[in-house]
């Protein structure tokens, strides 16, 4: 075993990715991992319902998100749905008039509109009154999501590896993974061509990777072969031409590409105005309708950074004003579109380490937007409080809700007590440990090993890029980049350092401590013919049996 694959080795036990046959299907360019439709609870039933409701003529609609999750989700089902049936059609809610989930007015929109069955993507498990208010104008269902649930019986209708009981094996996948099953369901009692099948991998791929889930187990498969079929040219015209617009390269996209250049726009059409634009996009087939549709999502993601930056600007004044209160940052921002709310909260967080909710006023309701630290599951925090709100649901990482003005105080003071009392318990709650995979000396690192490393792509939740420990280092020939102090290059040695975060504290470090740990990715950096590997730093902090 040659030095580059032992460090692979290394980090793929380190990882809990261990026995050779477990590593083999993780490495694997064509992998094999995926588990049966029928293991999720109801599928069979809610195939079969589909099924009959087809058959019956009937209009069927697909429900969907205003997320890039919600899209990709309704865009997949679409697809494979409409090789039975042309008696198909799609909605998606406002984020702003409408919000999250299922809703009676949108239930009667879909009545007078012909609808006869509904499918859910990414949303309706927490809905059970809005299911019994379909059911009650004769509009049968099934919801297909992937969130949290109450730990209370199952409604029939509902298909999520998350229900209570549900013993499907892995519990990660995203709305857009649920529905793409229920598609293969669909496709083992029913003719569906396979190359319709193979070519929605495109947007299973984009969708998981937009909703942060993990890229391990079955999802690392679809993203794997979704990728794929994106590289050797891109199916779809619609995301074909929205990558190119994006500046990258269908050829060589990453899931890293998707989750900062694809993933944003798409859901910058949900933010800032109809979600239903990237399913138009995605369906469309005209060149100039392909044309109008990306340039729209675009301009609409550039207004997204606009309001974002403004809201910014508000919201962080206000955070430093709550954290006299507590360390639960509960930020109550006027004149700010929600649509970018969840946004500025995850920045405020990542700047705070405090769990941070904003909430804006929408009509004679607030509606609230919360993003949380690794250690702190604000999902749980709030949902003790559940009785509190209009309409709640989330995640350990976000949460979204509405509720009446007069009841925020008291959730704030609440959440502050109880997050004091974990506090309390565990003093290092906000503290982030600097993880990584191994230590590497400088003169182990090699173009070679940056290429071999590529073998954990595609990368992100639970499957990062391999992280290293450079210890005992004499940063040299520091500049600043662009004029700025958040960037900076450095050199190792021989080994070139990137820093796009915080440069002038770790200069300042550096100032004061003789030796440094220098944690980082490895990259290839490419000009014109030339080809050379770069460290790109994460983190600095000063060598323990040093700090003086």
């Amino acid at each position: 075993m040659n030095p580059n694959q032992e460090i692979i080795r290394e980090i793929l036990e380190k990882r809990g990715i261990t026995g050779a046959e477990t590593q083999a299907e993780f490495l694997a360019e064509t992998p094999k991992l995926a588990y049966a439709p029928t293991l999720l609870t109801n599928m069979d039933k809610g195939v079969d319902r589909l099924l009959q409701a087809i058959d019956a003529g009937k209009r069927i609609v697909i429900y969907g998100d205003y997320d890039a999750d919600g899209v990709t989700s309704t865009v997949v089902l679409l697809k494979i749905l409409r090789c039975l049936t042309d008696n198909i059609t799609y909605y998606i809610p406002s984020r702003i008039a409408e919000g999250y989930g299922l809703h009676n007015e949108s239930i009667d929109r879909i009545r007078e509109e012909g609808g006869e069955f509904i499918v859910t993507v990414d949303c309706g498990s927490s809905s059970p009154n809005e299911i019994a208010y379909a059911r009650s104008l004769g509009i049968d269902m099934v919801v297909t999501d992937h969130h949290n649930m109450k730990d209370e019986p199952v409604n029939e209708l509902i298909i999520n590896p998350r229900a209570p009981g549900d013993t499907y094996p892995f519990k990660g996948l995203a709305g857009v993974g649920v529905a793409y099953k229920l598609g293969l369901a669909v496709s083992r009692k029913r003719e569906i061509p396979r190359r319709v099948i193979s070519e929605v991998l495109e947007f299973v791929a984009i969708g998981t990777i937009a909703d942060i889930m993990p890229l391990l187990d079955e999802n690392r498969s679809f993203v794997k072969y979704g990728l794929k079929w994106i590289n050797r040219g891109c199916r779809n015209p619609g995301l074909r031409r929205l990558i190119e617009l994006s500046g990258l390269d269908c050829r060589n996209l990453t899931a890293t590409n998707v989750s900062f250049g694809i993933a944003p726009r798409i859901n910058a059409a949900g933010r800032v105005g109809d979600a239903d634009l990237g399913v138009k996009l995605f369906l469309a087939e005209k060149p100039d309708e392909i044309e109008n549709y990306c340039r729209t999502m675009i301009e609409r993601n550039n207004l997204r950074k606009q309001w974002q930056e403004e809201a910014y600007r508000q919201c962080i004044v206000k955070a430093r004003q709550e954290y006299r209160k507590g360390n639960f940052l509960l930020i109550e921002a006027k004149d700010v579109h929600e649509g970018i709310l969840g946004i500025v909260a995850g920045k405020i967080k990542e700047e705070a380490k405090r769990p941070t909710v904003i909430v804006a006023p929408n009509g004679d309701e607030y509606k609230g937007t919360g993003r949380s630290v690794n250690k702190v599951d604000i999902y749980e925090m709030l949902n003790r409080y559940r009785d509190c709100f209009l309409r709640f649901g989330g995640h350990k990482a976000a949460c979204g809700f509405t509720v009446e003005p007069d009841r925020i105080e008291s959730l704030r003071q609440n959440l502050n007590r109880d997050l004091a009392e974990m506090l309390e318990k565990d003093p290092a709650l906000f503290e982030d440990e600097i993880t990584y995979d191994l230590d590497l000396e400088p003169d182990e690192v090699s173009l070679e090993l940056a290429e071999a490393l590529r073998c954990f792509e595609p990368c992100g939740k639970d499957n990062e890029a391999p992280k290293f420990r450079i210890t005992y280092v004499m940063p040299e020939n520091w500049h600043f980049l662009k004029n700025d102090t958040k960037y900076a290059r450095f050199q190792i040695g021989d080994l070139d350092c990137v820093l796009f975060h915080d440069a002038k504290r770790y200069f300042n470090m550096m100032q004061n401590h003789e030796f440094l740990d220098v944690y980082g990715t490895l990259d290839i950096n490419t000009w014109r013919d030339t080809r050379k590997v770069q460290l790109m730093v994460t983190e600095m902090a000063p060598t323990e049996d040093f700090v003086g």
